[in-house]
């Protein structure tokens, strides 16, 4: 037998253990039996996935302060990054320097193997409730074939539920792929809340007085993934329809600015939009006609003005929080707003006009078709 041999074996046990009941345990028991030091994963907000020995007290902090590690030792422990679709997810810790470098390597690659295969489930049962829950947001199906269809994924429509939206600037597939909670991959349940993506945005549906504190969870996870995280709280409320009315109003408390907003009395302005959306009006085309000189404006001469004018009305028509909202001097935004008067013929400064333009602004973000699966995005007119 060549001193290969036995690497090899030990290689075989380790893979082996993918196919047990419950892989990444049997991974990290198999390494703590062939190199005899204790073996964890540990995620990077600290939590201990899996510990052999079970009582072993591990300095997680410190650890995960180390990732991605490097292959340094700290605190006399050695480290491997576990991935997942390319992003470090957890750490593979082993105390002293026993397991053969090449082994420890070999078992983090696995460990982000099996978290893949579990991640994949999971993400498969999300698409299919994204795909319910854009059904509900457009009302393209029945309420009581809705409810069934919620209900297989162990949501009773019947009980009052708070909807949750995430935003923050990322690349679509780093929030899809994102693992937020490493114990669902692990004991291979569902998701504590449903979860899905809509319009590249998180959205959860959460039990009656849960929003707030889950909002706040989602908030420190998109944190993670940009600094310009931000998340909406609709009211609580019951059965298909509430759920569909809760989307709105998360929606526009999203739009209320960077970090967690609940939703507040809703305006005349936005219930009249969300009525004329429902009634299949459209209002994307009486945006358009609205907006033509500005948006030909636009396109002509590469400015801005029709996203100048939809952040002074979100500002309530303050020069000094618009100017610094859209990172430009006040006479630049002076010199926008007098040109969008002169294009469209309207006093920016009237309560006729703000109402005629925060509706053209809002219904032009709603998206190519003015219909429930675009949802607004800003309030009413101040």
């Amino acid at each position: 037998m060549t001193s290969a041999d036995p690497e090899l074996a030990d290689h075989r046990i380790l893979a082996d253990t993918l196919t047990a009941e419950r892989p990444l345990h049997a991974l990290v028991n198999a390494l703590h039996g062939i190199s005899a030091a204790p073996v964890a994963v540990i995620d990077l907000r600290g939590g201990v996935l899996v510990s052999v020995p079970a009582r072993t007290e591990w300095p997680a902090e410190e650890l995960v302060a180390a990732s991605p590690p490097t292959g340094d030792v700290v605190a006399d422990c050695v480290l491997r990054p576990v991935e997942l679709e390319g992003e470090p997810v957890a750490v593979l810790c082993a105390r002293g320097q026993d397991v053969p470098p090449a082994l420890f390597s070999f078992a983090a690659t696995l460990a982000g193997i099996e978290l893949s295969r579990r991640h994949a489930v999971l993400s498969g049962r999300r698409e299919l409730l994204g795909q319910i829950l854009e059904d509900v947001i457009a009302g393209q199906s029945s309420e009581q074939e809705t409810a069934r269809r919620l209900g297989e994924h162990g949501l009773d429509a019947g009980k009052a539920h708070e909807v949750v939206i995430g935003s923050v600037a990322c690349p679509p597939r780093r929030l899809r792929s994102y693992p937020w909670n490493l114990h669902t991959l692990l004991s291979q349940q569902h998701d504590p809340h449903l979860r899905a993506i809509v319009d590249d945005r998180v959205v959860l549906v959460v039990p009656e007085g849960a929003g707030l504190f889950v909002a706040r969870l989602c908030h420190d996870h998109l944190s993670s993934l940009g600094s310009d995280a931000r998340v909406g709280v609709s009211k609580a409320r019951v059965g298909v329809r509430g759920l569909r009315l809760g989307y709105f109003e998360a929606r526009n408390a999203l739009a209320e600015g960077y970090g967690v907003h609940v939703h507040r009395i809703q305006d005349l302005a936005t219930a009249l939009l969300i009525a004329g959306i429902e009634a299949g009006l459209p209002l994307r085309d009486l945006a358009a006609e609205a907006l033509a000189p500005l948006l030909e404006y636009d396109q002509k001469h590469g400015t801005a003005l029709v996203d100048t004018l939809r952040r002074y009305l979100a500002e309530d028509g303050a020069p000094a929080a618009t100017a610094t909202a859209l990172f430009v001097h006040r006479n630049t935004l002076r010199n926008r707003l007098r040109l969008i008067e002169e294009l469209t013929g309207r006093d920016i400064d009237s309560p006729s006009s703000r109402t005629h333009f925060w509706l053209a602004t809002t219904c032009w973000e709603l998206g190519s078709t003015a219909d429930l699966s675009s949802l607004l995005d800003g309030r009413g007119p101040q």
